[in-house]
């Protein structure tokens, strides 16, 4: 009854990351912004669509912001051999698992192979990461080093008053690396 007046969202391609001869796939999905089907569907092909886009696979929901681009179903398709056809271009793809779909930083391929066919996957990008990480690294500009010198001639306050030298840190008054207090210590 009255099947007219429901509005089913326009159906759309997400695509992660855009890169040279390569699309990083999510998926199809729906854009469920406010507003009347067909405004959302010319929003999609204006690439000016800003607002939620719910998976078809597992019905989540994440901010457009968080994509690439947002094509309309029949702007791009996709042939037996796992090629996108879009803007006139035959793209390679290389799809995004779940996990990604919210990541914020840039995306690389992993071949992968299934069902006796190979293809690519996409993974987060952590080079810069393991870069900074690794041994072989040198220190930043901005990092500073100092050296640690030995803590010798300096007397504690009650020390200098019996006119001890040492600390409370070394010999006979750090006992199994402990800290010696007395009465006196605050």
């Amino acid at each position: 009854m009255l099947s007219f007046l429901k509005r089913k969202p326009p159906e759309c391609w997400i695509i992660k990351q855009i890169d040279t001869g390569l699309l990083h796939l999510c998926g199809r999905g729906q854009a469920t912004g406010k507003g009347r089907a067909k405004a959302l569907l010319e929003q999609l092909r204006q690439g000016s669509y800003a607002g939620p886009v719910s998976f078809d696979t597992s019905g989540l929901v994440l901010n457009s912001r968080l994509f690439a681009a947002l094509v309309p179903l029949e702007a791009l398709s996709i042939d037996d051999e796992e090629r996108a056809h879009w803007q006139g271009r035959v793209w390679q793809v290389s799809w995004v698992p779940q996990r990604c779909w919210a990541f914020e930083g840039p995306l690389t391929t992993q071949l992968t192979s299934m069902g006796g066919r190979s293809g690519l996957i996409s993974v987060e990008d952590v080079t810069t990461i393991r870069d900074k990480a690794s041994p072989q690294a040198g220190p930043s500009r901005n990092t500073q080093r100092y050296g640690l010198e030995a803590l010798e001639g300096i007397t504690t306050e009650r020390g200098a008053q019996q006119g001890e030298a040492g600390n409370r840190w070394s010999g006979p008054a750090a006992v199994g690396g402990r800290e010696r207090r007395d009465r006196h210590d605050r």
